[in-house]
């Protein structure tokens, strides 16, 4: 589909709008809210706008788990296979989910957009995309998987049973088994190639044309929204993919081997590294632990020796105490013996002192007696002289 200038678009949406109301007047009825396929369907709970919106807003869902898978495995994988595998996955898978969910009948976008999510899953795991991926994928198959997921979200909104009946799955699954993708562009054949009979397409009436001109419109600005979101990425992803292959030449492969050799080395020590640190400061712990352990045991043995010295020197002082306690008892010892001695000696010569004083004292209280007695005896010879010579 070539591309539409501003002009251009304005033109075609003024004569869509006037073929759009001259089938509404000619027709004299109401435009009717289903396709024709859909028509075909009585299980569906929802009109065709409605259908067409779930369909678009799922295609978008979709389109984001592919671009995150392929992200994540562009980010892990250092292989350039592997890497262009992801790469292709983006460009070529994106587009063919808006393809599908921007069918013009809804009913058959829905079809085709579930077609795709089971075409992708077989893709990658029996069909020939499943080592696409290598060590990585897994995270394709799990992408694969969730966008399954994401169109059964989708059946349980739109279908009265909140499921597609069982031999609606089996037959859809058996034309996908018999209709698988290939290469890593992911080229695939579409619901489109199936019965349109069966898929109700054959209804050309002139209210089904009326709500085709409808749906026209609609998906002409659902594609404007995805070509608004996804333009820039395209054009990335595509400028990555001719790098890739560019680098990927023979001539350019001979020029910048050695610096492709010096980006591996140089990727292989930035991926060492962490482990390289961890065994360093692994070592460095181990050294640390086995340096203080040896300064433990230095200090326990220090520890020990000093407490032996501060024994030895508490014995020594205790026993130098003891010879100064005894030599001090044996010197007050004698001191005592010496004091005893000399108070007996001095009580001795005390009681003799004492003895000689007694006996001076007792010869002079004789004495002194014999004199009071004289002069006794002397005053009464006196007296009675007295009374004699006074009587004569």
């Amino acid at each position: 589909m070539g591309s539409l200038t501003p002009p251009a678009l304005v033109r075609l949406l003024r004569v869509t709008a006037v073929v759009t109301s001259a089938l509404a007047a000619g027709a004299c009825a109401k435009v009717p809210t289903q396709s024709a396929s859909m028509q075909a369907s009585p299980n569906l709970l929802v009109s065709a706008n409605q259908l067409q919106l779930q369909c678009f807003e799922v295609g978008r869902i979709v389109s984001t788990i592919i671009e995150q898978a392929a992200d994540s495995i562009m980010v892990v994988s250092t292989d350039p296979v592997v890497r262009r595998n992801a790469l292709l996955w983006k460009i070529t898978g994106i587009p063919l989910v808006q393809e599908a969910a921007l069918r013009n009948d809804p009913m058959v976008a829905a079809v085709d957009l579930l077609a795709f999510t089971l075409q992708q899953q077989d893709h990658f795991t029996s069909g020939s995309g499943r080592e696409a991926f290598g060590p990585e994928q897994a995270i394709a198959v799990a992408a694969a998987r969730q966008a399954i997921d994401e169109m059964m979200v989708l059946a349980s909104r739109v279908l009265r049973t909140g499921r597609m009946s069982a031999s609606a799955d089996a037959d859809l699954r058996a034309w996908t088994a018999s209709h698988p993708m290939q290469g890593p562009a992911l080229r695939r054949i579409s619901i489109l190639a199936a019965d349109w009979d069966e898929l109700g397409l054959s209804d050309k009436t002139l209210t089904a044309a009326i709500g085709e001109v409808d749906r026209r419109l609609a998906n002409l600005s659902f594609r404007l929204s995805y070509l608004n979101e996804t333009l820039a990425a395209q054009a990335r992803w595509n400028a990555e993919l001719a790098a890739e292959d560019a680098m990927s030449a023979p001539r350019v492969d001979s020029l910048l081997g050695t610096g492709a050799a010096t980006m591996r080395s140089v990727g292989a020590l930035a991926d060492e590294a962490p482990a390289l640190i961890d065994r360093q400061r692994e070592a460095m712990m181990r050294d640390i632990d086995g340096e203080r352990i040896a300064m433990m045991r230095d200090i326990d043995r220090q520890r020990a020796l000093a407490f032996q010295e501060v024994a030895a020197q508490r014995e020594a002082l205790e026993a130098a105490l003891t010879a100064e306690r005894v030599a001090l008892m044996e010197q007050v010892g004698q001191e005592r013996a010496a004091a005893f001695l000399a108070a007996d000696s001095l009580a001795q010569r005390s009681i003799d002192r004492s003895g000689s004083v007694m006996r001076r004292l007792g010869w002079q209280l004789a004495l002194t007696a014999l004199i009071v007695v004289a002069a006794l005896l002397g005053s009464g010879l006196i007296l009675i002289n007295r009374w004699h010579g006074t009587a004569a």
